[in-house]
């Protein structure tokens, strides 16, 4: 059970051991500044589209004395404050996790729910009290009502190995 666990959730036997001391695998480790790298560009490209709209709407507004337009150059301004926010607390959560380099284990029986919506499947596995957003390659290789360790990061939550304990 645990190499398909090993295949859906993308870890080997070195992170394994390595989370089990409560560290980051060097793999692991690597994998999340990719991610953050990866991160802040989108949000770059993002934040940079949004400024470029913003003052087009704003301007053309302006020019036309259309308050329609100018209010929507506001709006995306306003919207692009939030949308750094939520990226910034992402890139500090992960640099959190880097820095400590630390695990943390989530322990006891693993419940399976799967939520049926308009938009798609929704799959989460509970453990220990926490609900844990996974795909649906990992939700199928776990067992329901099995037990197992789970280990993620304790700022970003991203999952990083399991094992089943009984």
């Amino acid at each position: 059970m645990t190499s398909a666990l090993m295949r859906a959730m993308s870890f080997d036997e070195l992170d394994l051991l390595a989370n089990r001391q409560g560290d980051l695998s060097r793999r692991q480790s690597e994998r999340m500044k990719r991610r953050r790298r990866r991160q802040t560009a989108l949000a770059a490209v993002f934040f940079l589209a949004l400024v470029v709209l913003a003052t087009i709407l704003m301007y053309i507004g302006q020019d036309s004395g259309n308050i329609i337009l100018e209010m929507a150059g506001g709006i995306l301004i306003a919207l692009n404050a939030v949308m750094v926010g939520i990226m910034g607390r992402a890139y500090m959560r992960l640099g959190g996790d880097l820095r400590a380099g630390s695990v943390e284990a989530l322990s006891g029986k693993v419940e399976r729910v799967l939520r049926r919506g308009r938009q798609g499947d929704s799959y989460l596995i509970r453990i220990d009290g926490c609900k844990l957003p996974v795909t649906r390659e990992v939700f199928t290789s776990f067992r329901h009502e099995a037990r197992y360790r789970i280990y993620r990061t304790a700022n970003a939550r991203l999952l990083l190995s399991a094992e089943r304990t009984d």
